[in-house]
């Protein structure tokens, strides 16, 4: 991403006499959660509110000032800290117009605009945009673009103060947020595990609060982010897996899956057969492949190999298939089991109309083998298909992201459970549309498999958001275990829309 500059802002002294002196705290203690939380060079921080008084005049200055040379790339940040009435925010000779200032704001012209806003009734204002993609554009020029606005309570609400830190009570909670190295995945912070770390912090302060005389205050967040925003914060290198891929005069090792789990070294061998052979030749070749690989070291990653580097496979399934389509499309002729004697093998040995031995060998039968295979046939060329598979995918992306905003809106309780439920009832139905639109579509050639791939991911993470908040399945989970899934499921959409920004990259019509 392009650099981040923010604006911190904070009005201590007011014409009205009734001072604020923590708010001048907020701007400096934020400055160095911003600095050490997600990389935002110092330098391109700018502090409104140093001797605790902010004019209309100098906030414009100011403004400008942090805009001046600023990017599409880049992404800028507004913060306020002080008093706030109905649908506005106090400077020291005067008020401003809340929205105005929102409206303002959103209109630049950076890839991102993320406003902060810590007074009373600062959750008194609309971001009526959706996040719209472009079917005829890559991604990138949708993911992780676009316009947040956070805000410490509710428009009827007041904030408070942290007394034992000195700062205001929601910028404790947004400091906290940016500086947890707990919401590090693969070197990234995202937006959205930022603010829901500050929801959770509110709620712990709200229980609290509860008990004594502290002001109860429920932040509120809206968004029109595609997806949402990642930051990079520290230096990341994937762990490689092993690539194993050998030849024999009679079959080809395509790949070793490493499956590890619950206390089992367990490996997956993709297997190419070089001529059609008999089960009992399967079976054969199935032992002698067992014997190869159980002393492989293949892992998942650095836990994984620490756990079971040195010991042999305790279970080893061989897919067998004739040529790399099989392999690409995971449509296998038949699979074998074995185990060692540490395992249930009845468990893993069960029997069904599919699962037969042979010389001594478990084998899962694929009896749609020949039917799947037909299926590469397609009416469709490449230009076709990747057109109508993103068209499709556009289409499903649009009605995931409405589906956000009313949860977002349910969140910031602005929307009860009932009204959530009644608002997405026929969005639950356009995504389950395009969602089986695009499982209808053929298989992919080759060299669209990954790509195609990620988009179908994509649909089924989005589909996923029905189950949870449909009338029929409404006694399936409780309302905490409801909301509980469907941010999963919404964070696991803003991880594969990136995967998808990198891979559309690399795909051109």
């Amino acid at each position: 991403m392009g650099k981040i500059t923010a604006l911190l802002v904070g009005v201590c002294e007011y014409l009205t006499g009734h001072s604020l002196p923590k708010c001048k705290n907020d701007i400096y203690v934020l400055k160095e959660a911003l600095v050490h939380g997600i990389n935002v060079n110092p330098e391109n921080i700018f502090l409104c509110g140093k001797d605790g008084t902010v004019t209309l005049k100098e906030l414009v200055s100011s403004i400008e000032r942090a805009l001046f040379n600023l990017t599409n790339d880049d992404t800028f940040i507004f913060y306020f800290s002080g008093h706030g009435g109905k649908n506005c925010l106090m400077l020291s000779d005067g008020i401003i117009e809340l929205q105005n200032l929102i409206d303002t704001i959103g209109s630049i012209t950076t890839k991102n605009k993320i406003v902060i806003l810590d007074s009373c009734h600062s959750g008194g204002f609309d971001l009526n945009d959706i996040a719209k993609i472009d079917i005829n554009e890559t991604t990138d020029q949708f993911a992780g673009r676009g316009y947040a606005v956070l805000a410490s309570c509710g428009a009827d609400e007041y904030s408070g103060f942290d007394n034992d830190r000195q700062i205001s009570k929601y910028t404790s909670f947004l400091c906290d947020a940016l500086t947890s190295s707990y919401l590090i995945r693969q070197g990234k912070k995202s937006l959205e595990e930022i603010n829901e770390a500050i929801f959770r912090f509110a709620e712990v302060s709200n229980l609290k609060a509860k008990n004594s005389t502290s002001i109860i205050q429920k932040p509120i967040f809206r968004s029109s982010i595609g997806g949402t925003i990642f930051f990079d914060v520290e230096e990341y290198t994937p762990y490689k897996v092993n690539n194993i891929y050998e030849e024999s005069d009679t079959y080809i090792i395509y790949e070793v899956k490493p499956l590890h789990h619950g206390g089992a070294k367990r490996l997956s061998v993709n297997v190419i057969l070089r001529f059609k052979s008999s089960l009992e030749q399967i079976a054969k070749i199935s032992k002698e492949i067992k014997n190869k690989v159980l002393h492989y070291e293949v892992h998942q990653n650095e836990i994984s190999e620490y756990s079971y580097a040195g010991k042999p496979a305790n279970i080893v399934w061989c897919s067998f298939g004739y040529d790399e389509d099989d392999m690409i499309d995971c449509n296998f002729v038949c699979q074998t089991t074995w185990v060692d004697d540490l395992q249930d093998k009845e468990n893993w040995y069960h029997s069904s109309n599919n699962d037969i031995t042979v010389e001594g060998v478990h084998v899962t039968l694929n009896g749609s083998y020949e039917l799947i295979k037909s299926l590469r046939d397609s009416t469709l060329n490449k230009n076709e298909l990747i057109c109508i598979t993103r068209e499709y995918t556009a289409n499903i992306i649009s009605a995931a992201e409405r589906y956000i905003k009313m949860f977002r809106e349910y969140l910031n309780s602005t929307l009860t459970e009932d009204q959530f439920i009644n608002s997405v009832s026929s969005l639950n139905i356009e995504i389950s549309k395009w969602f089986f639109k695009q499982s209808e579509l053929p298989i992919p050639p080759n060299e669209l498999h990954d790509w195609a791939h990620i988009h179908t991911r994509l649909a089924c993470t989005i589909h996923d958001f029905t189950l949870f908040y449909d009338r029929k399945n409404i006694n399936t989970w409780k309302s905490d275990n409801r909301k509980w899934l469907l941010t999963n499921a919404i964070k696991q959409y803003e991880l594969e829309l990136e995967e998808l920004k990198l891979a559309d990259q690399l795909i051109r019509v």
